[in-house]
């Protein structure tokens, strides 16, 4: 009977340590971003879940603020459609779609508790590359992925 108990008494220590193995890296690579951060860059920007496909798009965040919402190969603003014949700006219209790296990471750190969370970051950088959630296995369309390539930082020069 005690060698049951003594199993049944790791059986939540393991699953716990499992869950928070696939949060590691979160401090470090936070704090590498931290370190390289620039408040000026652009990225491409892919979203998948069950929400408006606008998506891939690059992302020019100036002042660690979206600045622009660009088509990935003509680099003109993003447009949706939002009436029969009536379009807008995709970064107003969507504008909690669209994330800096800053906001990224925020998203990491309130999904510590989804039931998956699988995070892939920048080896040099830190910035997160791919963050897959599943905040509850028992709801459906709940999922969401973010991707993020091409980082490009921009190098203010004073004159």
């Amino acid at each position: 009977m005690r060698n049951y108990s003594f199993l049944v008494l790791l059986v939540p220590l393991i699953s716990c340590s499992l869950f928070t193995n696939e949060n590691d890296g979160y401090e470090v690579a936070l704090a590498k971003w931290e370190e390289s951060k620039s408040v000026d860059y652009e990225y491409r920007y892919g979203l998948g879940c069950f929400c408006p496909q606008v998506t891939p798009a690059v992302l020019v965040i100036n002042a660690d603020t979206v600045y622009q919402v660009l088509d990935p190969f003509e680099r003109d603003s993003v447009m949706v459609q939002t009436g029969e014949n009536t379009y807008e700006y995709a970064g107003e219209v969507y504008k909690d779609f669209f994330k800096t790296i800053d906001e990224l990471f925020e998203v990491i750190k309130n999904a510590r508790g989804a039931d998956k969370l699988k995070v892939e970051y920048n080896e040099e950088n830190g910035f997160p590359t791919r963050i897959e959630i599943d905040y509850d296995k028992n709801t459906s369309d709940d999922e969401v992925l973010y991707t993020v390539s091409n980082f490009t930082p921009y190098r203010i020069v004073a004159h």
